[in-house]
């Protein structure tokens, strides 16, 4: 009876496609995004045109996403050194859960924290197929992908001074 259940544990370990957070140092695959907006984004294109690119998978439901949120670090980043400033990054909020409604996300739904949308200036894009991709583990995970497509997972700076920072010193092409 013990070797079955032995037996059955371990299939049921490999059967679930447990896998690792994608390493930093790592080559960040390639992903297409639409935004709420229905603008079309693609990673490469970003990095090739010379960008880093910071994503932040979150949920809507999730407490500490939304804590760090509402920083607005990443919002001044943009502002700063994405397209409304320097142009020189780009920032993007990938939304994690596939049950996530647009609901949700306008903060009207029933697994929110509140309203998403409203003041962020940079792309949200619902797609957890992107989180998917690049193995997210726990929420929120916030990357930073250098135009040489090395990613590195950045987490919650304490400032949009330290984001940009990470980008000034780890990204060089």
């Amino acid at each position: 009876m013990k070797k079955l259940v032995l037996v059955l544990f371990t299939g049921l370990l490999l059967s679930t496609g447990t896998q690792a957070q994608m390493a930093s140092g790592s080559i960040c695959p390639d992903f297409t995004g639409v935004d709420l907006n229905g603008n079309t984004w693609n990673l490469y294109d970003l990095l090739d045109s010379g960008k880093t690119v910071f994503v932040d998978v979150s949920a809507t439901w999730c407490g500490p996403c939304w804590s760090f949120h509402n920083t607005g670090r990443l919002e001044a980043l943009y502002n700063t050194y994405g397209p409304p400033g320097t142009n020189e990054l780009m920032v993007f909020f990938v939304e994690g859960d596939a049950s996530t409604t647009l609901a949700d996300l306008q903060g009207t739904g029933t697994n929110t924290q509140g309203d998403w949308i409203t003041g962020t200036p940079y792309p949200i894009i619902d797609d957890a197929s992107i989180g998917n991709l690049l193995q997210i583990n726990y929420l929120p995970t916030i990357y930073m992908i250098c135009p040489d497509r090395i990613i590195k997972e950045v987490g919650q700076l304490a400032s949009t001074a330290a984001f940009y920072t990470q980008k000034s010193t780890n990204c060089f092409s």
